[in-house]
């Protein structure tokens, strides 16, 4: 009994001892003060208003500087075609043969008529000079006289139409050889050989051409206005923007840069009512024959400033429902500031119109783990 009661005493005294253990224990974790969360290592952004060269771009379509018709001007049977459809033709090319049998013989009746008009008037040449001479000699009459004058200038005036009549069966008879009148891309063939072309709007049209070197990029900018007020030149100014010769680049739908830059040589002055926007064209060469007339394609317009603005880097910028938002170090913690961007530049840099003051270090890196107000350490700064 006696040994029950002291075992029980001693247990109880252990217990006591236990529970003043941990309850001291845990004064002197409070007096210390719960562990410090470490800041968080980062890398920065310091944040610079500059002049910053811009690339601007907007869908655009290729097309022909020019595409002609290739008609018959005479009327005829279509004897031959001497070229390949989809082929490139130079100026002047031989294209068709009309059936020359008939202008051939028209010519050749012209050319005879030229030699008897042109026999008759030497006759009445020589019968004029000799009525010259005698009526000095008053060996003939007036009359005589002014009817030898009135037949050489006759016969005269008769040579001169039937060299007219000679060149127009020439001109005709040239226009059964059919030839390119510009140099491009030939396109199909719309008669068939052997079918009688000429006599109407339906069979004449034989086939088109189309000019592509040089070429055209058309394509439309919006609110040119506040291009102007956004952007300057980097030479020139909006006044003469065509005279500033701006460099474009195309990029083919596969997402490709044609090697060679255009020219910036067109804006319109009227804006168009149904799209509000101002139609403008750029002139590529294509001595190579890449771009072809329709095809869709985006030019970047070159050459153009905007001045006194921040550029950061692309990876800075975070999203929620309220907006973009980046990270800066204010007081090393972590201060959300949400902000204004605008296109993508160089470098994967982006513009930011507002939100950014002077000097402010944006947080670049581990920003999955930053939250609003949490205490951060930068390690390294990026200057521009």
């Amino acid at each position: 009994m006696w040994l029950h009661k002291f075992f029980s005493a001693g247990v109880l005294v252990c217990a006591l001892f236990i529970t003043g253990c941990e309850k001291g224990a845990d004064a002197a974790q409070s007096a210390v003060g719960a562990p410090q969360i470490p800041s968080l290592p980062v890398n920065t952004f310091t944040a610079h208003k500059r002049d910053i060269p811009i690339n601007l771009e907007y869908p655009a379509r290729i097309k022909s500087v020019q595409q002609v018709q290739v008609v018959a001007r005479v009327p005829g049977t279509l004897e031959k075609k001497f070229f390949k459809e989809g082929s490139f033709v130079k100026e002047g090319t031989l294209l068709y043969q009309i059936d020359p049998a008939k202008y051939q013989a028209a010519y050749d009746v012209a050319k005879a008529q030229v030699l008897v008009a042109d026999a008759a008037f030497k006759e009445a040449e020589r019968n004029w000079q000799r009525s010259e001479k005698l009526y000095e000699k008053n060996a003939v009459s007036q009359r005589e006289y002014d009817q030898a004058l009135s037949a050489y200038e006759t016969a005269k005036a008769q040579v001169e139409a039937a060299n007219a009549a000679l060149s127009n069966a020439k001109v005709d008879l040239d226009y059964t050889k059919i030839k390119a009148t510009a140099s491009g891309n030939i396109g199909q063939n719309m008669q068939d050989l052997g079918s009688y072309v000429g006599t109407s709007a339906a069979n004449s049209v034989l086939t088109t051409i189309t000019q592509t070197n040089p070429i055209y990029a058309e394509f439309s900018l919006p609110d040119i206005e506040l291009l102007k007020k956004r952007y300057t030149l980097a030479r020139g100014d909006w006044k003469s923007i065509t005279n500033a010769k701006l460099p474009v680049k195309i990029f083919t739908p596969a997402g490709e840069s044609y090697e060679k830059l255009g020219t910036f040589d067109f804006l319109d002055n009227l804006v168009d009512p149904q799209t509000a926007t101002i139609k403008a064209r750029a002139t590529f060469n294509n001595k190579d024959g890449v771009l072809i007339p329709g095809l869709f394609v985006r030019v970047s317009l070159e050459g153009l400033v905007q001045k006194d603005i921040f550029a950061i880097p692309q990876k800075a910028l975070l999203q929620d429902p309220m907006g973009t938002y980046v990270f800066i170090v204010k007081e090393n913690k972590a201060s959300k500031v949400y902000v204004g961007v605008e296109n993508t530049i160089a470098n994967s840099e982006i513009i930011v119109q507002n939100g950014l003051n002077e000097g402010d270090e944006v947080i670049i890196d581990n920003l999955t783990k930053l939250k609003d107000g949490a205490a951060v350490k930068p390690v390294s700064k990026k200057a521009e």
